[in-house]
């Protein structure tokens, strides 16, 4: 039943998960935060749900314009399922933000393999990663996505290489001049803090660890499954694949040396995991067995939001 809904490209499927990631923002907020009702929770509120919907938006976008599945549903599903395992990513808006650019950024990377306008596409893919690391420093990793971009679609001229380390000097000429004008140079410092932090506490916590175990477990299989297939494709067709698995190595770096407290450093791995995890589905040719997978992943934020 869940699998004849959503296995298919649909405007009412789209709004059924924007129903489900609102009521799980609504409970992430007063069951799981456990934050108090006020004017300041209710805009927090607004900025998290339209947020969370944009990226939503642009999930749902680089999904079907990148055919990085068969025309269903199952990618935005997934996406939403995911983000509600980890209620306290609602209340990060730096770091939504800073998501909200790291897929603006993959868009453009996966579009170089259309060979039009290249050079704007690598500009782009550049600006939206240095302009994602002002809301959150990590993100600058993100940036090896566009040489590995350039490298397997083999746009690696020099001239191209060159492109991201000019948007680079642009960018903090730019953001030195902001910070200084503005009396908050030490802001700018700030965004060069690339010192690990590792919090062994965190796993203590069975809010966290029992929603990461799931994740990496069904991720984990659902990633080995995709490599495997995408083996058996020739080399062009299987660049967009690629680039989802590099996407989620670099975000699985960035959780571990930017690790925080409260589970946030795990957004960015959502959306490639959810397309993984989406084509795995695809792959199962038994209808049970596709249901109970699905309805496992739907149950399972019900019981972290209660634990």
């Amino acid at each position: 039943m869940i699998s004849s809904i959503f296995g298919r490209t649909n405007p009412v499927n789209f709004l059924i998960v924007s129903l489900f990631l609102s009521f799980f923002l609504i409970g992430g907020y007063f069951l799981y935060l456990d934050v108090a009702f006020s004017t300041q929770t209710l805009w927090l509120l607004g900025e998290s749900l339209a947020l969370v919907l944009m990226i939503l938006f642009l999930v749902d976008f680089i999904n079907k314009k990148n055919n990085l599945t068969k025309g269903n549903s199952y990618t935005v599903l997934f996406f939403v399922l995911l983000f509600c395992l980890f209620p306290k990513i609602f209340n990060e808006i730096d770091l939504l933000i800073s998501n909200v650019f790291i897929l603006m950024a993959f868009r453009r990377i996966i579009s170089l393999r259309s060979n039009r306008d290249v050079e704007i596409k690598i500009f782009d893919a550049s600006l939206w990663v240095f302009v994602a690391s002002f809301f959150y420093s990590w993100a600058l990793f993100f940036i090896v996505l566009v040489f590995f971009a350039l490298f397997l679609y083999k746009k690696n001229d020099y001239r191209n290489v060159l492109i991201p380390f000019v948007t680079l000097f642009v960018v903090l000429i730019l953001a030195f001049t902001f910070y200084f004008l503005t009396n908050k140079i030490n802001g700018f410092y700030d965004l060069l803090d690339f010192s690990p932090r590792f919090v062994i506490e965190k796993y203590e916590d069975i809010r966290y660890i029992v929603p990461l175990i799931f994740m990496c477990t069904m991720g984990g299989w659902a990633a080995i499954v995709f490599f495997l297939k995408k083996q058996s494709k020739a080399f062009k067709t299987r660049v967009p694949g690629i680039l989802v698995m590099l996407l989620l190595g670099v975000s699985i770096l960035v959780a571990i040396l930017s690790e925080s407290a409260n589970t946030s450093e795990l957004v960015y791995a959502l959306f490639p995991l959810a397309v993984i995890i989406a084509r795995y589905v695809e792959s199962i040719r038994r209808l049970w067995l596709r249901e109970v997978f699905i309805s496992t992943f739907i149950i399972m934020p019900f019981i972290v939001l209660f634990l």
